[in-house]
Order: C-alpha cells, then sequence, then structure tokens
C-alpha cells in the first residue's frame, strides 16, 4: 500500500507494502517489454488497467477461457486508466481497462473503446467506524474539512486520490457544494492521498477511522472489508443505480485497436454475453449495453 501525506505541497512517504513507486514503475515498463511482441505471444489476450476493474476481468477471463482453452490471457501489473491507454496506443496491450472515455488526442491514435459495465461508486469506511450512512452534506463537510471525528470522537481518515484520478472527478460531479469541498480537500495539509485504486481500498480496510470513495466492484470482487455508506438514506446497489435513486457511478471501458485480433473480438463478445453479464452482475456491476 502506497500513501502519500501532502504537506504544504511536498510529498512525504507515510507507509508502504509490496514496492516503491520506482519499482512498480519499473515492473510495469518491464512487463511491456516482455509482453509486447505480438508474435511471442500468439493467441493470447494481454490485458490490463485500472484496479477497480481489474479482479472482475480475471473472473471473467476464467469463464471465457472454459470455451476459449487455446486463448491465453496474460495480466501485466495494473497500470492504472491513462497507463494502459498509452499502453494499448503503442501495442503494449490488446486491451487495456479505463475508468474513464478517451481523451480527444486519445481517441485519434487508433484506439476506440467499449463501455461494458456500470458500477456504483460508494463511500466506505473501516470497519472501527460505527456509521451506516451519511448526507451529501455531511460527505462535504468531511471533504473541505469541517468535520473531522466521527460520532464517538474519533479521528476521520479521509483518503485522497491524485488530483486528475477518475475518482476526483466522479466526486466534482455530486455537487457543487461536493465539488468546492473536494478542491480544498486536495489542498489540505496532512491529507492521506492514494495512488491507486488498490492503495485506496488497502487504506480504507486498514487505516482506524478511515473514509473515502471506491467502487462497489472492487469491494464485491475482491471480498473486501470495508462497510458501505447509505448516501441520503439511500444504499448503494444495482437496483438503487437502475431506477436513478443512487446517484453516483462509474463506466469500465475496454479500450483496442480499432481491428483488434479475432480473439480480443472474442473475448468482448463473451463479456457482452449473458454469462459475462452474469459475472459482472455478481461482482457489484451492471452491464453497458
Amino acid at each position: 500500500m502506497i500513501i502519500y501525506i501532502i504537506r504544504k505541497g511536498t510529498e512525504s512517504l507515510l507507509s508502504r507494502q509490496r514496492k516503491t513507486p520506482s519499482i512498480w514503475a519499473a515492473a510495469v515498463l518491464a512487463a511491456m517489454f516482455v509482453f509486447g511482441a505480438r508474435d511471442s505471444l500468439a493467441d493470447s489476450i494481454r490485458i490490463s488497467g485500472t484496479g477497480g476493474a481489474m479482479e472482475t476481468v480475471r473472473i471473467l477471463a476464467e469463464g471465457f477461457r472454459k470455451t476459449n482453452p487455446d486463448v491465453q490471457i496474460v495480466f501485466p501489473p495494473v497500470m492504472g486508466s491513462s497507463g494502459s491507454i498509452r499502453a494499448t496506443i503503442a501495442g503494449r496491450l490488446d486491451i487495456g481497462l479505463s475508468a474513464r472515455p478517451l481523451m480527444d488526442e486519445e481517441s485519434v491514435s487508433g484506439v476506440v473503446e467499449t463501455p461494458y459495465a456500470r458500477t456504483p461508486f460508494v463511500f466506505g469506511v473501516n470497519r472501527s467506524v460505527k456509521r451506516t450512512g451519511l448526507t451529501r452534506a455531511a460527505v462535504a463537510a468531511i471533504y473541505a474539512g469541517k468535520q473531522g471525528r466521527w460520532q464517538d470522537g474519533s479521528r476521520i481518515r479521509l483518503v485522497l486520490r491524485p488530483p486528475n484520478d477518475s475518482d476526483i472527478f466522479v466526486l466534482k460531479n455530486i455537487s457543487p457544494e461536493m465539488k468546492a469541498a473536494v478542491e480544498v480537500a486536495l489542498h489540505r495539509d496532512g491529507m492521506l492521498v492514494a495512488q491507486t485504486d488498490l492503495d485506496a481500498a488497502d487504506a480504507i480496510e486498514r487505516v482506524p477511522g478511515a473514509f473515502g470513495g471506491i467502487t462497489l466492484a472492487m469491494i464485491v470482487s475482491e471480498k473486501r472489508n470495508i462497510r458501505v455508506l447509505a448516501l441520503n438514506g439511500i444504499v448503494p446497489g444495482l437496483r438503487t443505480l437502475a431506477d436513478g435513486k443512487y446517484p453516483c457511478s462509474k463506466t469500465f471501458f475496454m479500450v483496442t485497436k480499432k481491428d483488434p485480433s479475432a480473439e480480443v473480438r472474442r473475448f468482448i463478445d463473451f463479456v457482452r454475453s449473458p454469462a459475462g453479464t452474469a459475472i459482472l452482475v455478481k461482482n457489484g456491476q451492471s452491464a453497458v449495453p
């Protein structure tokens, strides 16, 4: 878990697990080099991207291979939405998993996006927190630093994401009040900033009093020990998302070359099939038509 404390515009490492950022980046680059040559991985599909989608896609890959045992699915290290898009453009990945649409400059680089899943974006807390729900106003107050303690007097440890992360855009779109509160949070001293989806989930799961945004897909697919909070009395779920009662969501995209291999097309077809849809629903996501 890599978490940074932001102090007056500088970053200092709070805690770490697995790899340091430089080692992690080197591992990603090495994996991209190893898995770069198409000829060395004939009949294979290389997939990586946003951490929130990875575990479900691994489960989808297991289902796909039951009827396509000739196709190997390779998972290089998680590299985030932007990293996976760049790797797909460069031909180092066959499918990049993104939690945001393609930007204009990316969409003219020979790749296309296929939205395939939608999941509630939820507010989760460490199990030490006894709250079961918050109002939008209370969430905004936490981000703005106006509410720093839980009801039992324990400290609220807000887990943030980097300014350009897709989670930040979701948070800002909740309401004008939230947009202002998130801007305040991004400039507050002493904040915990998780660099990846996995780091954010680890922090919420392990830091007493922790609170932050995360997808239901990640909590369910990875069986995370995180309490999901109701928002304005509405419990996040696929039904409340579909009927418009729960307002926050993220859409996952598969990014591929405009003319992908036959194996990639077969995998996409499986994801969008009834069998794929059943796997998505079981893991906190609804299929995107």
